[in-house]
């Protein structure tokens, strides 16, 4: 069913919204606005009290109002509950703010952490500084509760329909931090585990909570995205929500074609098959290989997120076995290590800023090489695709994303790593990919070291 326009849509009062019960499902994230997001939200709010409007016997404002953005619920047919799709860290933040101003118009203000509590936990920050700032404003602070109850309103959007309530869903909350591509796959697959129990989906979004964004939003745009693309001689633009299509995967009902039925068959034999073979983390590796095939649609729903926690896993494992000397010293003064645009935990190194995307390159290269073909000859595939990689590096006086982009993706497959294994049924047959180092003739000077050592290897 869609939303109905008539009443589906519709301006309430923050005090009406607060005064429903309104439930956070167990998919949403946990609190997690910074104090400076909370002060910001109060401080537009005093802002547009007018306190030269107020009416003089009861302070509170009349006829003006301030709207503070929409909120997305899903109303649940089956629990019978209004579940807050998008909106909760607003409606949170707005509940803990009136709680304050509440006890400050009674001279009673504490907002110090409750015994138990995690004094660095979000919430508990915010609630602090939001009772700071409080206490030492001017207005009344009953004024100002009664102006955000009554004054304050939200766009309520209502659907039964939990589908139609993520079409909806807002990209950005208020004064918040836009969501992400991987926000909105993780709210779609999630709704996709209806068979699923809620400690189960509970778990599941826990463990993604405790992966930092930055390293959610680099396995997507810098890695899988980029790989998916490039394979089939596409580029690959940066990765936004438009393209989270490419990582929905396979539903029962979506498996409709002999081809996508049996890769639905294929990721739920996987698991089963593995769970008689000999539990190594070498075994385990290859189990995870096989199962979550970067070429192959992933089954949505839990499946999603054990091929994200293996993937960022498998990413972590190839940063340093990608780089470290033993595969790729060749006897020069300069190591692969040395090249690298990061360190081992993937924080930016300034003075190697010149080797980010060539380092990428090399990486995505590699992710896909084990992907398809595990550790058969890794070590000769190591010294093909870094050449193959930090050649651009030697070539050209800059190396941008296009660079990479063009390079990456060229339909000749003797040329571009990805297409070529895309295809290749062996290992060996990397070895037509060519490979050519050479410098600068403008420039002889231009990357010496990364010349000498690239030569190295290729000899």
């Amino acid at each position: 069913m869609a939303i109905d326009r008539e009443v589906g849509v519709r301006v309430v009062t923050v005090g009406e919204l607060l005064d429903e019960a309104l439930t956070i499902p167990s998919y949403q994230r946990p609190y997690s606005w910074e104090p400076a997001t909370a002060l910001q939200l109060f401080d537009d709010i005093r802002n547009a009290y007018r306190p030269e409007k107020a009416s003089a016997d009861t302070g509170q404002v009349q006829g003006s109002s301030y709207v503070l953005g929409a909120v997305i619920l899903h109303w649940d047919n089956e629990d019978g509950h209004t579940h807050v799709v998008d909106g909760q860290q607003r409606l949170l933040t707005l509940t803990m703010l009136l709680d304050l101003l509440d006890e400050a118009s009674q001279l009673h203000i504490e907002g110090q952490p409750i015994e138990g509590e995690d004094p660095a936990a979000p919430v508990v920050r915010v609630r602090t500084e939001l009772a700071r700032r409080v206490k030492h404003m001017k207005e009344s602070a009953k004024a100002i509760a009664d102006f955000i109850r009554g004054h304050c309103q939200i766009i309520r959007v209502e659907t039964d329909d939990p589908d139609e309530a993520f079409r909806v869903f807002d990209s950005q909350n208020y004064r918040g931090k836009p969501l992400l591509p991987h926000d909105l796959l993780k709210a779609y697959h999630l709704r996709e585990m209806g068979g699923e129990s809620d400690a189960m989906r509970e778990a599941l979004v826990e463990a993604w909570q405790n992966v930092p964004d930055v390293e959610l939003d680099r396995l997507f745009s810098t890695y899988l995205w980029r790989i998916k693309r490039w394979t089939r001689g596409l580029s690959a633009p940066t990765f936004t929500a438009r393209h989270i299509d490419a990582f929905k995967g396979l539903t029962p009902r979506s498996a409709s074609t002999p081809a996508a039925r049996y890769h639905l068959a294929a990721q739920t034999a996987v698991p089963l098959l593995a769970a008689w073979a000999e539990q190594t983390d070498e075994a385990d590796r290859m189990a995870g290989r096989t199962r979550f095939q970067i070429d192959a649609p992933v089954v949505a729903g839990r499946s999603f997120f054990e091929m994200v926690r293996f993937m960022l896993a498998e990413v972590r494992r190839l940063r340093g076995e990608g780089f470290d000397d033993e595969y790729g010293d060749v006897g020069e003064e300069k190591s692969w290590g040395d090249f690298a645009s990061t360190d081992d935990d993937f924080r930016e190194l300034p003075s190697r800023a010149r080797y980010r995307y060539v380092s990428e390159l090399y990486l995505a290269a590699l992710l896909y090489y084990t992907n398809r073909f595990g550790d058969a000859e890794i070590h000769e595939a190591r010294h093909r695709l870094f050449t193959w990689a930090y050649s651009l590096r030697t070539r050209h006086q800059r190396v941008q994303l296009v660079t990479v982009n063009n390079y990456a993706r060229s339909l000749d497959d003797s040329r571009s790593a990805f297409v070529l294994l895309r295809s290749a049924e062996t290992a060996a047959e990397l070895r037509q990919l060519h490979v050519k180092v050479h410098g600068r003739d403008d420039n002889p000077k231009h990357e010496q070291n990364l010349l000498r050592l690239l030569n190295g290897l290729a000899g």
